[in-house]
């Protein structure tokens, strides 16, 4: 009796070393486990030895490197049919990607701050605060700007709360809307890739 064996493929996979495996980009169950284990050793991409490389598979391909391992197994692909292999190589030793790290943080903190003031000067904040202090009498006391303060902290609270994280931790196990944003990006992106490719594949191109 051939052996059940499933198979949950995810759409999206990253590897940084040039050779993937099913296990990479499969879950595998089944009831023998020195059998699953074979499986998801199997290698079923390889990669050139530069720095990125994309490759796009589907579950015909994933069902063809394990039925020539196991040529008697019942296989189930459950998840996405057609997906993605992405080869990242890892160099912790790369300048240039920090410096680039770098760049990108103080042009975001400079386009942010600036962002920051343009709204400021537009609803005229400072006038909001004079018109406070009026109102509860404190305008002919010296300027202690507890105004200001107070709303510089409630601004700085207002984005670690809106971007859920704070010093490399997040504050809760709940999706912020960036990420929710980013995970539909890649989606997209995904799916594109898998196009394009599709597409050539049919036209004969290589």
């Amino acid at each position: 009796m051939s052996e059940k064996i499933y198979i949950k493929i995810k759409q999206q996979n990253s590897v940084e070393e040039p050779v993937a495996y099913i296990s990479d980009v499969a879950g595998v169950y089944c009831k023998n486990n020195q059998l699953k284990k074979q499986i998801e050793e199997l290698e079923l991409a390889h990669f050139e030895t530069g720095i990125y490389e994309t490759k796009v598979y589907d579950a015909l391909n994933v069902v063809q490197i394990i039925r020539e391992e196991v040529p008697d197994a019942d296989i189930e692909c459950l998840g996405d049919s057609d997906f993605i292999v992405q080869y990242k190589k890892h160099d912790s030793k790369n300048v240039g990607h920090w410096i680039k790290v770098f760049f990108v943080c103080i042009i975001t903190m400079i386009g942010s701050g600036y962002g920051i003031i343009a709204y400021n000067n537009d609803v005229s904040t400072t006038d909001i605060f004079d018109r406070i202090y009026e109102l509860f009498g404190a305008s002919s006391y010296e300027p202690s700007n507890i105004m200001e303060v107070a709303y510089a902290i409630g601004l700085f609270v207002g984005i670690v709360v809106f971007y859920d994280h704070f010093a490399g931790h997040k504050l809760s196990k709940a999706p912020t809307p960036l990420e929710v944003e980013m995970d539909k990006y890649n989606k997209d992106v995904a799916d594109s890739v898998i196009d394009r490719k599709s597409a050539g594949k049919e036209r004969g191109d290589k």
